[in-house]
């Protein structure tokens, strides 16, 4: 049985919904994610927090490998209840940095994300190809073995943009889940293997471009005067 560990995280409400705010979290692969400010999920069929991958650090890169053992889950994640989301005039960013060596099942790396609404974004992968979990037909194929940049966008969190290496890769739409505010990626399916590098794990609100073009407009018209 394949279970979709990453992409059905249960987020606890631990907090009441509030108005986002500009932020930005970087995970850049210089410690493991559990000392820098993420938790760790983690397990294999004899239940969670026993067993897990095997996982190591060098030159900034995250390695997780799961090959011994089709049980395992292993992943990193954020609860952020009623955080998450962009207002009017931002934009909601995700990226990172990720090298697929192998995948033993359909998939096994995985990036989730659920918005303050609990709307979701599952991604998953295999060494060639990055699938909408939660969409019919919305999947798109990478160049294998290499490193690539993904970068996720969404204004209003109902639908998104993939792209992959700079170029606009996927298009689609959030899915209405259970859960809510929260990030996840890693080694997300029990029943599935994999050897995974992870260069690094951004995300937040920022503003959207032509916002900020309009304010360094404003900016520099109101300085000028001001001179």
């Amino acid at each position: 049985m394949i279970r979709i560990v990453g992409l059905t995280l249960a987020a606890a409400l631990v907090a009441p919904a509030a108005s986002a705010e500009q932020y930005w979290i970087a995970y850049e692969g210089n410690d493991f994610p559990e000392e820098v400010g993420w938790e760790r999920n983690w397990g294999d069929w004899e239940g969670q927090y026993h067993g897990g991958a095997y996982r190591s650090l060098e030159g900034g890169v995250l390695t997780i490998d799961s090959l011994h053992d089709d049980g395992v889950f292993d992943f990193a994640f954020i609860e952020m209840p009623g955080q998450i989301d962009p207002e009017a005039g931002e934009l909601f960013v995700m990226e990172w940095g990720l090298k697929i060596d192998e995948v033993v099942g359909y998939w096994d790396p995985v990036v989730a994300l659920r918005s303050d609404g609990k709307w979701a974004v599952g991604l998953e992968f295999d060494e060639s190809t990055v699938t909408s979990a939660f969409e019919d037909g919305v999947w798109a194929a990478f160049s294998p073995g290499v490193f690539h940049d993904y970068r996720l966008t969404s204004s209003d969190m109902l639908t998104y943009q993939l792209h992959v290496d700079g170029q606009l890769t996927l298009e689609g739409s959030f899915w209405l889940s259970a859960s809510e505010s929260y990030v996840a990626w890693g080694d997300g399916v029990q029943g599935a293997a994999s050897l995974t590098h992870w260069d690094y794990f951004r995300f937040g609100v920022v503003p959207q471009p032509q916002a900020l073009s309009i304010v360094l407009v404003w900016a520099a018209v109101f300085g000028g005067r001001q001179r």
